[in-house]
């Protein structure tokens, strides 16, 4: 009897070593995007968001009179559409036979570091584009950053300042926020806890934050905000000068996972090459636009 030797399935021998590092690379450096956004899990082809607007003042009611029953007002809808995102290399029977590990484990970091690239961009993009309200509007046809919001019930709200970041420009930004109100004109309670920043800004945020005394003055005066803002410094930002505060608690900022990154092998017969590739499903956008504050840094929109 002739034993036989087979060469096929080398790519399978690699796998789980390819695998490793994949899913060790991919989260080497801590996620940024779900400190400001909702991250939560899909299981839907697409996820839907409906606002409602509140109600009105409660109104006097007599000793003998009826209750004075209101409809809430309406509110937006907004829909979710997952996207799917995927990228592979090969690897030839004559770089494994020739035992080339060095050039195959980079393979797998880099598609790792690409794979985990792209979702940060696209969360940033909701930030860095929010102040385009031509080509990036929301879902009342406004940047997410305006104040023109139109509210149902009536007049307008908004959430942008201007000029740079500084003690006197960040406190007329949270100002902004307290003065944010629902759909019928209700004053709602928020509280920004999050400066948000790009790389440039993070020493000028941790100063204005983090001082004793009032941070951009010679004068003694104490620094009323000391400690009342997280700073997180967000590498995906594209403008140097912009800034942002959130109330994390209200922000509807929303990231839906529908299949989290998957590394897959497979191997050609005829040529040998044996194929991985990593996929992966989400959508990411915004419900509302209370809860954050955004200035571009400079004076103007």
């Amino acid at each position: 009897m002739t034993l036989q030797t087979t060469t096929a399935g080398f790519g399978k021998l690699l796998e789980p070593g390819l695998r490793k590092i994949f899913f060790e690379t991919y989260p080497e450096k801590s996620e940024q995007f779900n400190k400001i956004y909702n991250v939560k899990a899909s299981k839907k082809h697409m996820e839907h968001d409906l606002s409602l607007g509140g109600f009105t003042p409660w109104e006097e009611k007599t000793e003998t009179g009826s209750v004075s029953y209101e409809d809430p007002a309406p509110g937006w809808e907004m829909h979710y559409k997952h996207k799917s995102f995927a990228k592979g290399f090969k690897v030839s029977r004559e770089m494994h036979d020739d035992e080339l590990y060095g050039i195959i484990n980079k393979k797998p970091k880099n598609l790792a570091r690409a794979g985990r690239t792209k979702v940060e961009n696209d969360a940033a993009g909701i930030l860095n584009n929010g102040f385009d309200g031509v080509a990036n509007a929301i879902y009342d046809g406004k940047a997410l950053f305006a104040n023109d919001h139109v509210l149902k019930g009536g007049g307008a709200g908004g959430n942008l300042v201007t000029g740079a970041l500084n003690d006197a420009n960040l406190k007329i930004a949270i100002q902004c926020m307290h003065e944010q109100v629902d759909e019928v004109g209700n004053k709602i309670q928020f509280q920004p806890r999050k400066l948000i920043v790009p790389r440039k800004l993070e020493f000028v945020a941790r100063e204005i934050v983090g001082s004793e005394k009032k941070s951009g003055t010679d004068f003694n005066d104490i620094n009323t905000i000391k400690g009342a803002l997280e700073v997180v410094v967000y590498d995906y930002l594209t403008s140097d000068t912009a800034w942002f505060i959130q109330d994390p608690d209200v922000s509807e900022l929303n990231f839906f996972w529908r299949v989290k990154p998957e590394f897959k092998q497979e191997e050609d017969f005829d040529t040998l090459e044996a194929k991985y590739r990593g996929y992966m499903r989400y959508s990411y956008g915004v419900s509302d636009w209370r809860g954050i504050v955004g200035s571009t840094g400079v004076v103007g929109p």
